[in-house]
């Protein structure tokens, strides 16, 4: 017992703590004959128990309130134990909390007199004296040399650790104030209520202001998280912030999107009038003129800060981001750009304090850049790129379990949102304590509690408030999809075709990629160019990761040549081939048996020529040369225990080849080949023309056509039991239909990692990529941004991937998703 009511001490403080709201007075007269009649005047905060029992197990099961128990408030209890554990209230009761001074506070206990309410008999080492003082008789209680007074006044029983307390109780000098009536007979069927006297709130951590006037709040303890739902009053009497939002409309508030994960806090505040938001806050401030803005919020309905380490961001949202930037205009000049963003310089660094104090402080708003609605203002570039990154691949706190966890407990539209990150509250609790408690506060690690969130939603002259911290739980600290960028590598000049992933078996994976000078780019994960090569020739199609002599190489073509590199961007024995006539299509790799026994096939219009990994040519293969140009890269189709190579022509003809080149099915008909490779699907082969025609040919040669209805931007993709289908923005996945926003969408590509398919796509306008898996579900974490078709491979731990996309002109990014 005594342990619970340290604890519950602990759990007095944390409430005004994470609120921020403690301190004020409010003195009136008369009396209403219930437990309200006895609490002592200017407490600081009351708690009304109905189950003291019930409380008891709540609040020991509770693992951030653990963590309290070296804390002062904890010996101030434990001190009082004794007494404590020996109240047994059977109805409502009262505990009240008095601060005293800095270091000192003083409780005081209040519950109807009942039979079995509290039995000194059985209480060892103790004294109980009747004392008479100022004409009022109380008893004084000593156990264990510790001290507390008590007396019953109509059937009520009361008992505090302050002879004081208790005179004044006595005499009659109790808290009667109106607001603090009306709190205290709000109804409320919840068993424990917590009403706060609520003088100051930390909107930031170097800003405490006058906020309200008292605030009840219905607390809920389970074993994993704190939360607490209510309403404060604020009066007219004298200047509290709460009143700046009358007559505004709580709006959506949107910041988490915007918030990255490895920020500290944030505060969000909404307003649907600008102008009289702003008129409210002069008055509050007490200012006469108004600070010239120029229209720049009159299109804004969230503003706020994002608190980093060493530095504040700050934020406004817009509803006309068209108007919000042409009210900026004369007050930026474009600086750089970053990730086809630009980041610019702006002139009025305090704007954003002397309109917006208290709520903003910072006086540093030195840059500023736009992502969809949202115009930020940094301090340094290096935190407008930060932002710019987090935002582009979902790294924000909205796209984290936690969050997700949280919001079910918060309104999508409030006045005032503060939201602390990290689990970073020791600094902010430790100032609720006495000198020898700051140590204590400051040492406990609160990682398994990474956001706490704190609403409040004005709604005539009161506000309903909303407060929740929740534990995480083992791994939702991450980015839901735990997507994080590896690296983003500013090459020599600008990025030519799509990079890819090359994996090297054990040694991880590595990027390959081409410039516009013909350079190719070797880079380990960490963002490191391992060497570099200059071919002379763009690439043609892809790059092939093959095994020769157990280690993984890297071959492909240009219109000269036929290259294969191993890792350390040596030349395998025999190569490069050159070519005095041009390849004209990329390099077909076949494995017939799976057994690294490679055949590689180069095009030159109508010639085949086919090599093995020595880079001799292959003899036996008796397809030299089509009758007319070929139109696509060779494909080696396996069905059943056949193998078959498939030619394509431009004059139409299809040639269905054996291993040895001849001919193993004869195609009576002829097609107009687009440029999706021809396919084998349920012991077909497919093509799809140019005309939109879905072409069958069975292994006997006989063909079916289907003429699909679909747009100009289609393409089919198979690979084993995994189809692929776009059509516009309409993409299917083994049958399931995702519809992606309207855009202009790169192809598909299926990829095999660890026996898992994704499939990836790129929106080319908005620069998202998108990755599913083989069952049509959006991986976690997605979209992240990018600008060209996406590679993936395998990255580091279980079901690690890595994803490279091209970012602005001349950049690689390359991001790990688990």
């Amino acid at each position: 017992m005594g342990k619970f009511q340290a604890k519950l001490f602990t759990l007095l403080l944390f409430v005004p703590i994470v609120l921020g709201i403690f301190g004020s007075c409010d003195k009136t007269p008369p009396k209403t004959g219930t437990l309200m009649d006895f609490v002592p005047q200017n407490t600081s905060m009351v708690f009304k128990i109905s189950d003291f029992e019930n409380l008891q197990a709540d609040i020991e099961n509770n693992s951030l309130l653990s963590k309290f128990e070296k804390t002062t408030p904890y010996l101030f209890f434990s001190e009082n134990k004794i007494l404590l554990k020996n109240l047994h209230p059977t109805s409502q009761s009262l505990f009240c909390i008095n601060t005293i001074n800095d270091s000192v506070s003083a409780y005081t206990f209040i519950s109807k007199q009942t039979k079995n309410l509290f039995l000194p008999d059985s209480l060892k080492n103790k004294t109980i004296e009747t004392l008479k003082l100022d004409d009022q008789s109380f008893q004084r209680i000593t156990i264990d040399k510790q001290i507390a007074y008590s007396a019953i006044i109509d059937s009520v029983f009361v008992v505090s650790s302050s002879q004081q307390i208790l005179l004044d109780i006595l005499k009659g000098k109790t808290e009667r104030g109106d607001t603090f009536k009306k709190v205290f007979n709000l109804p409320s069927s919840n068993e424990f209520t917590a009403l706060i006297r609520g003088n100051k709130v930390a909107i930031n951590d170097s800003t405490k202001v006058a906020f309200t006037s008292w605030s009840a709040l219905d607390v809920a303890i389970t074993p994993e998280s704190f939360t607490a739902t209510g309403i404060t009053l604020a009066t007219d009497s004298i200047p509290q912030l709460l009143n700046v939002f009358e007559n505004q409309i709580p709006q959506q508030n949107d910041v988490s999107a915007l918030v990255p994960t490895d920020a500290l806090g944030a505060v969000s505040f909404t307003f649907n009038d600008a102008e009289k938001f702003q008129k409210n806050l002069r008055v509050f401030r007490g200012e006469k003129e108004a600070v010239q803005t120029t229209g720049i919020f009159g299109s804004v309905s969230e503003a706020g800060s994002i608190q980093f380490n060493n530095e504040t961001a700050i934020f406004i949202k817009s509803i006309d981001a068209a108007l919000t930037n042409d009210a900026l205009a004369r007050f930026v000049s474009a600086k750089s750009e970053f990730r086809e963003i630009e980041i610019s310089t702006f002139s009025e660094p305090e704007l954003f304090q002397k309109t917006f104090s208290p709520f903003i402080n910072s006086k540093k708003a030195n840059y500023v850049f736009q992502v969809e609605n949202f115009f930020v203002f940094t301090e340094t570039e290096i935190t407008a790129q930060q932002i710019i990154s987090d935002f582009q691949i979902n790294n924000t706190l909205k796209n984290t379990s936690y969050f997700k966890n949280t919001a079910t407990d918060l309104s999508t539209a409030s006045s005032l949102l503060i939201f602390k990150l990290q689990g970073d509250f020791s600094e902010s609790i430790s100032g609720f304590f006495n000198a020898k408690s700051g140590d204590a506060i400051k040492n406990i690690s609160f990682e398994e509690f990474p956001l706490a969130a704190l609403q409040f939603s004005f709604d005539r002259n009161f506000a309903h408030v909303t407060l929740s911290c929740k534990e995480a739980g083992g791994s939702s600290k991450s980015v839901s999809g735990t997507v994080s960028e590896k690296f983003n590598l500013k090459l020599d000049n600008a990025v030519l075709g799509n990079p890819q992933i090359f994996d090297n078996q054990n040694n991880g994976s590595n990027v390959v990629v081409q410039d516009v000078a013909n350079k190719l780019y070797f880079i380990s994960e960490s963002g490191k160019i391992l060497w570099t090569k200059n071919l002379g020739a763009p690439i043609l199609g892809t790059i092939e990761s093959v095994n020769i002599s157990g280690n993984r190489h890297l071959a492909f073509a240009t219109k000269d040549a036929f290259y294969l590199f191993d890792r350390n961007g040596k030349e395998a024995k025999g190569f490069p081939i050159k070519f005095k006539d041009n390849v004209t299509q990329p390099l077909s790799v076949f494995d017939y048996d799976n057994n690294f026994n490679y055949r590689f096939v180069i095009v030159q219009g109508k010639d085949v020529l086919m090599y093995d990994k020595t880079g001799k040519t292959v003899k036996g293969f008796g397809f030299n040369k089509a009758k007319s140009n070929i139109v696509q890269s060779p494909v080696h189709i396996r069905m059943g225990n056949k193998d078959y190579i498939v030619i394509a022509e431009e004059s139409g003809k299809l040639n269905i080849l054996s291993r040895v080149g001849k001919s193993r099915i004869s195609v009576s008909k002829n097609f107009n080949f687009s440029e999706i490779p021809i396919a084998e699907e349920d012991n077909t082969f497919v093509v799809i023309t140019k005309e939109n025609t879905k072409e069958r040919i069975s292994q006997e040669g006989k063909i079916s056509s289907q003429k699909l209805d679909v747009g100009s931007n289609y393409w089919f993709a198979i690979n084993g039991n995994v189809k692929v289908t776009l059509d516009d923005n309409l993409l299917r996945i083994n049958g399931k239909l995702t519809e992606l926003p309207l855009g202009l969408y790169s192809k598909p590509y299926i990829f095999s990692i660890n026996r898992n398919n994704y499939i990836t796509i790129t929106e080319t306008q908005e620069k998202k990529v998108y990755v599913f898996d083989k069952n049509g579900d959006l991986l976690n974490g997605f979209p992240i941004y990018g600008t060209s078709a996406a590679g993936l491979g395998e990255g580091n731990g279980k079901n690690a991937k890595n994803i490279v996309v091209k970012g602005d002109v001349d950049r690689v990014i390359l991001y790990s998703s688990n």
